[in-house]
This record gives structure tokens, C-alpha cells and sequence, in this order.
């Protein structure tokens, strides 16, 4: 048997806070509707998790499948207006369902919705941390999902395996718990022959690179690559990660005793706080995208220096002033994130310049530096320095 690297041991004895991620596919009974069965298990787990004193925050997919059960619909349709009916209709009874059940373990439940807007703005970022920590304090089990009635595509988390890393990293989890259909990472198709699920995976990007170079990988399977992205944004910010199939029988017992099951991921230790865990994994980035040079790479990295136009080799995208957009080493490595100064417009001017050649091409300014460093996380390099 192989055993489990010791680190996870080490880091499950200080779980004092969770997420746990609970699958579409997963609650989904073959036969149609809702999985009650399944849902029980998942609660009584929960209630002895939290008897130990162990916070659960629950981020729950399933409105839209129980919305589609209650209309007579065996397949939810793909237009946005009816998918979003179904999920209104479906919401209040799937934390209907998870209230029951919470209630024989004489646990309460809050229902928390959320868009991706929600964490754009750094004051309802904070509001929404402290309504969290308020339940937790309160011995309340939130159950969270996207507020899939109300979203619309640019305000979307993109699925619950987003919104479940976010809230790891907003609340400072211990553990990420993402539970699917599927047991954990494999070498390949599960279903292939002499296919070996993979224990532990020491680097997400590797793993993330083999999504795309493997079409018949597992990596692509059943959102496996959504999965893998949650994980990478749940590792940068330190936290323990683990995949695995949520109808394995007291699963989540087997995760906390570290035993040999599912997928286990190598976290690096927490460095990013405060603001910067806002920019680097709260705020919306969008499309824009800087490609920077080996000596601007060691300033970030080693020297801690802001980014300066003479840097700058690339410029991808279109953001204006104060836009968060990544940065990438020349090799094509996401490494940092940022608040830029000037619009892609002005840094296509800019790029390779002295910062004293700034006044002659744009003119009076009194910004030189293209992200300050107040404004910059870095993300590659173990985390922010």
C-alpha cells in the first residue's frame, strides 16, 4: 500500500476549519431527483465532524436538478432563462432537504447565495467574511451556492469548485474537501486498463499541463480540470486539498484519519494575507495579460521591486487604469497578479522604456511604475514575499 506523504498527518491534527464541496453528478440519483440516501450520509458525517469542533462550511451544487425533478423534466434544458427558473425553484428545496436532515443532529442551517460580483468590491468581501465567521461563531452550518437564479454569464463563478476555493481562502480554511463521482486523480481513464489512481500530486501545474496534452486523460473527465484549477487556487493560499468520491461510505471520516483514499494535493505555506489574498483570489481578473522579462521576473521575485515599463516584453488583452490582470514570465508561467496603472493602450506605448521616457510618450504623469508593489501578489515562488 502506498502510504500517504507524512505532511498531511501532520497538517489534518490542526483542522479546526473545512469546505466541503459537494458535486452536481454526485447528488444525482440514477433513477432522477435528488439523492436522499447519499445527502443523510453526507449530514451525519458533518454532525460528527462538528461534534469534534471541526467548522464545516457546505457549498452545495443541486438546485437546478431538483428544480428540474419537481417540473417533470428529465433534461435540464441549456437556455439560461429556463435553467435559472429551475434553479429558484429548486433552491428552497434542496436547503429544505439539507434543514431536515441537519435538524436530527440538532444542527441549524444558512442559506448563503452568492454571484461572483460579490467579491469584486473589497468592502462586501469583508462583509461577507464576517456574516460567515458570525454563523461559524454561532455553531450555524452555512450551505452556499452560486445564485445561479439571478447570475448571468460575466457575474458567474463558472461552477461550485470556484466558488468553493474562493470561500476556502476568503474564510482561511484548514481543508478543501471537493467530493465528485469520481475517486480521486488517475493516470488516465479510470476505465482504461491498469489505470492507477494518483495519492498525492506533489504540482498542480504539472497536472493541470496534462489536461491539455491528454484528451483521454482522467484530468478532462467529469470537470476534473475545474476541479484541479479550485485546487491550485486553494494550494497558493496554503491550504490542504483533497479530492474524492463522495459515495464512498463515511468518506469524509477516511479523509480526516489521512487515509490512503482519493487524491490528496501538497500545499505551500500561507504567506498571502490580507488585501492581497482579496487581489489574488477575491477580485475578478479579467482577460489582460502581461508578458515580462527574466530581470523583471528577479525584481518581482527575489528583490520584491514593483513592475516597471522596461520589463514588460508583451501586452495581451484589453484593461484600463486599476484593472487586475495577471503577469507572466517568458516562459508562459502565471507568476503574479495586479492593480495596473495605466491602460493596455499606454503600456503597448510604454513597454521596454526607461520610466523616464514615461512624460515624453504619454505625456504630465506622475506614475513610472506600471504595478506598485502595494498593489501586486505574487503567486509563483512559494507566495508572496
Amino acid at each position: 500500500m502506498v502510504k500517504i506523504h507524512p505532511f498531511i498527518n501532520t497538517r489534518l491534527h490542526s483542522v479546526k476549519r473545512m469546505v466541503i464541496k459537494v458535486g452536481t453528478n454526485l447528488l444525482h440519483h440514477k433513477e432522477g431527483g435528488l439523492n436522499l440516501d447519499l445527502m443523510s450520509q453526507l449530514v451525519h458525517q458533518i454532525s460528527i465532524i462538528h461534534q469534534r469542533g471541526i467548522e464545516v462550511i457546505l457549498v452545495s451544487s443541486g438546485a437546478v436538478g431538483a428544480g428540474a425533478t419537481i417540473m417533470g423534466i428529465t433534461q435540464p434544458p441549456e437556455d439560461l432563462a429556463h435553467r435559472q427558473a429551475l434553479a429558484a425553484i429548486g433552491q428552497s428545496q434542496l436547503i429544505n432537504l439539507y434543514e431536515e436532515r441537519f435538524q436530527k443532529y440538532n444542527l441549524s442551517v444558512a442559506q448563503v447565495l452568492l454571484t461572483r460580483d460579490a467579491l469584486d468590491d473589497r468592502q462586501r468581501y469583508l462583509n461577507i467574511r464576517n456574516t460567515l465567521e458570525t454563523l461559524l461563531h454561532w455553531g450555524i452550518v452555512p450551505i452556499m451556492n452560486e445564485n445561479d437564479t439571478v447570475a448571468i454569464e460575466e457575474l458567474k463563478f463558472g461552477d461550485n469548485d470556484q466558488l468553493s476555493a474562493m470561500i476556502s481562502v476568503k474564510m482561511q480554511a484548514d481543508l478543501l474537501v471537493i467530493l465528485s463521482d469520481v475517486d480521486g486523480v488517475y493516470d488516465r481513464a479510470p476505465s482504461e486498463k491498469d489505470a492507477v489512481r494518483i495519492p498525492v500530486i506533489d504540482n498542480i501545474d504539472s497536472a493541470l499541463e496534462k489536461v491539455s496534452e491528454n484528451n483521454k486523460s482522467v484530468f478532462s473527465l467529469g470537470g476534473m480540470r475545474s476541479k484541479l484549477e479550485a485546487v491550485r487556487i486553494a494550494l497558493l493560499a496554503g491550504i490542504l486539498a483533497h479530492i474524492n468520491s463522495g459515495r464512498t461510505p463515511d468518506i469524509l471520516m477516511h479523509i480526516l484519519k489521512g487515509k490512503n483514499t482519493g487524491t490528496w494535493f501538497k500545499y505551500q505555506d500561507r504567506k498571502i494575507k490580507g488585501r492581497k489574498l482579496w487581489l489574488a483570489f477575491g477580485k475578478r481578473i479579467g482577460d489582460g495579460k502581461l508578458i515580462i522579462d527574466k530581470g523583471a521576473e528577479r525584481a518581482l521575485l527575489v528583490g520584491g521591486k514593483s513592475l516597471l515599463p522596461s520589463g514588460v516584453t508583451d501586452v495581451s488583452g484589453i484593461f484600463h487604469k486599476k484593472d487586475l490582470i495577471r503577469v507572466f514570465s517568458d516562459d508562459g508561467k502565471e507568476i503574479a497578479r495586479g492593480l495596473v496603472q495605466f491602460s493596455s493602450d499606454e503600456i503597448i506605448k510604454i513597454k521596454g522604456k526607461k520610466t523616464s521616457e514615461i512624460p515624453d510618450i504619454l505625456g504630465n504623469t506622475d506614475d513610472f511604475e506600471i504595478i506598485h508593489r502595494n498593489n501586486l501578489v505574487i503567486l509563483d515562488n512559494g507566495g508572496e514575499i
